[in-house]
């Protein structure tokens, strides 16, 4: 999609967008793809993002607000801040919790740039920073991250894939697994303004490292889950310069669905 950018003046406008957009679903997400992409910022530029996201399974329901900053240190290396100043898990059966989620920070760097067959390609490395309070939402351990990156148009689609690997930080009484990853995300610009967008993630299982179970009363993170297998589709539109709001449904391999729209906005 075209890339736009925001007046400071134009944040009261901005503001009451957010609200009817907000309101009226309940729901948001700081990031359109989970799937990273090999686009950089241009040095100086930052994105923001927040948003609202919401999840209903048979075993209850989720709600985070997330929020997203990123900056282009250059032309090619980036850093994102994703912190989740608010989570709540509302289970069907047994306890509820309340509070801050993790902190991810990222740092990118685009190794080559698109040309002629060949994509876009970059490395990131990720930092998961245990800033949950409670055993329910984080484990209270650090994860690292590492991917390997690809980007390519094909007209009017910009495509990306992602494969990486996460060591995962067992907490007291759990010993778990190494989590290996793929992702695939594609973008269709209907118009300069309005895309469509889709992608599928995939990931193997972190809970049970060497058969192990939790010790008894140890609670055991949603995080700390089966392989998953999950997709999503979704519109984005630029209602003005230098903002896009999202609209994604997701669901996964064990029938969990999630509504989230959200906004991003670029400043130069």
């Amino acid at each position: 999609m075209e890339e736009r950018f925001l007046s400071v003046s134009r944040v009261g406008t901005l503001v009451a967008i957010i609200a009817a957009v907000i309101v009226p679903w309940g729901t948001a997400s700081a990031q359109i793809l989970e799937t990273e992409t090999a686009r950089p910022l241009r040095a100086g530029q930052l994105e923001v993002g927040a948003g609202y996201e919401f999840q209903h399974s048979r075993e209850g329901d989720e709600i985070a607000i997330p929020f997203a900053f990123e900056l282009g240190i250059t032309n090619r290396l980036g850093l994102l801040v994703e912190p989740v100043p608010y989570t709540a898990i509302r289970p069907e059966l047994g306890q509820s919790a309340t509070g801050p989620g993790d902190l991810e920070i990222t740092a990118s760097y685009l190794l080559r740039n698109e040309s002629g067959r060949l994509p876009a390609i970059a490395i990131a490395a990720e930092e998961k920073v245990p800033t949950a309070r409670n055993n329910l939402i984080g484990t209270g351990k650090p994860d690292h991250a590492a991917y390997l990156i690809a980007s390519k148009r094909f007209g009017r689609f910009d495509s990306h894939a992602n494969v990486g690997y996460t060591i995962v930080g067992s907490p007291n009484g759990q010993s778990l697994s190494n989590r290996i990853m793929g992702a695939f995300a594609t973008e269709f610009a209907v118009t300069p303004a309005t895309a469509f967008y889709g992608e599928v993630l995939a990931s193997t299982s972190a809970g049970g490292g060497e058969g192990a179970a939790p010790a008894p009363g140890t609670p055991v993170a949603p995080e700390v889950s089966g392989d998953e297998i999950f997709g999503t589709i979704g519109i984005a539109h630029s209602f003005m310069r230098g903002s896009r709001l999202s609209l994604g449904l997701t669901r996964d391999n064990v029938g969990a669905m999630q509504i989230r729209p959200g906004i991003t906005l670029w400043f130069r």
